[in-house]
């Protein structure tokens, strides 16, 4: 009989306090907002809206399953990747990733699952992860810069989310920055690399920079992938503002555009399990800012961690369970 090590007791250690820590969180939350009020916001909500809300949460998957696609069809040439291979590795990743420390370990759960899929190409994999991210952080910068733009013409800016402008602003100049900067500079660390003893490794890193300076190329366009991104973002904004419209909840739609980036900034730190925790605390305080009562913004943060819960326990267990290496063929060798 074959025996497994035991996890760390560090790392157990871990995980039991993350999960007290979200546990903790939500229960707080729950009690200031008033757990008389919670639950008759429970019983009003509009069924239909929220539906719609879920179908929006599925379909803005869907488009940053697209653009994963893309970039891996633009560094992975052996083979053939259907968009339904790629969507499966996106919602396991998720379904996986419901349970792991935070959004950065999702990422690298859907890169693994790619590469095993394809039979290799990991550090292709993990430069497409990577960059698609660092577009989504770009789009979801520019959309929460425009969402503060009009809720400053409408002078409903409050100075209480002053310090997400230049947060915004720096991301989305920093990350364009730094690819010019390693992009022309990729020789250079290419020859550096050479003085590395371990051809292995100077092989995987060369794969790396060649798969994240994927923008060099000709037929890839950032502005496309960016384009598609916002787009992904402004489906999810739009769930966002259809799950509060299903506990009565209506704010100007700019506010969702800047709730949108800042959830994801928040997803990375690891005090939040499945969406519940830090995430809804954050939730709460902007909504709160704009007038909106405890009780209703805990109820719609935790709608937004339930719908992504039923995605995960639907799509994305159905997609790991019977996702593999469907939609993957090797492409054929050129006729000489």
């Amino acid at each position: 009989m074959r025996h497994y090590p035991a996890p760390p007791r560090r790392a157990t250690l871990f995980k039991f306090l993350r999960l007290a820590a979200a546990l903790l969180i939500v229960i707080w939350l729950a009690s200031r907002a008033g757990w008389d009020e919670v639950l008759e916001h429970f019983t009003r909500i509009d069924i239909p809206l929220l539906g719609a809300a879920l179908a929006m949460m599925f379909a803005a998957g869907t488009v940053k399953a697209w653009n994963w696609r893309r970039l891996m069809e633009s560094t992975i040439t052996d083979c053939r990747i259907a968009f339904s291979a790629v969507m499966s590795w996106y919602f396991a990743g998720g379904f996986l990733g419901a349970v792991v420390p935070s959004s950065a370990s999702t990422d690298v759960l859907r890169a693994f699952l790619g590469q095993r899929a394809l039979g290799g190409h990991g550090a292709a994999c993990v430069a497409s992860v990577l960059t698609l991210n660092a577009v989504g952080w770009v789009a979801g910068s520019l959309l929460g810069l425009i969402g503060i733009g009009l809720l400053m013409i409408g002078n409903r800016f409050p100075a209480l989310l002053e310090p997400a402008v230049p947060l915004f602003v720096l991301m989305a100049v920093a990350l364009p920055a730094a690819y010019v900067i390693l992009s022309s500079k990729r020789a250079a660390i290419l020859d550096w690399l050479q003085n590395f003893r371990w051809p292995g490794v100077i092989r995987i890193l060369r794969k790396f920079l060649d798969a994240v300076c994927v923008f060099d190329r000709a037929h890839v366009r950032f502005v496309e992938l960016l384009l598609i991104a916002a787009l992904g973002l402004l489906v999810q904004t739009g769930m966002y503002a259809l799950t509060a419209a299903s506990v009565g909840v209506y704010v100007p739609f700019a506010v969702w555009m800047v709730l949108t980036p800042l959830t994801r900034i928040v997803a990375l730190v690891p005090i939040s399990v499945a969406d519940f925790g830090l995430i809804q605390g954050v939730h709460i305080w902007v909504l709160s800012v704009f007038g909106v009562a405890p009780s209703q913004g805990f109820v719609i943060s935790t709608l937004y961690a339930l719908q992504g819960l039923v995605i995960h326990a639907t799509i994305g267990s159905a997609a790991f369970v019977y996702g593999g290496r469907r939609g993957v063929e090797p492409r054929a060798a050129p006729a000489r």
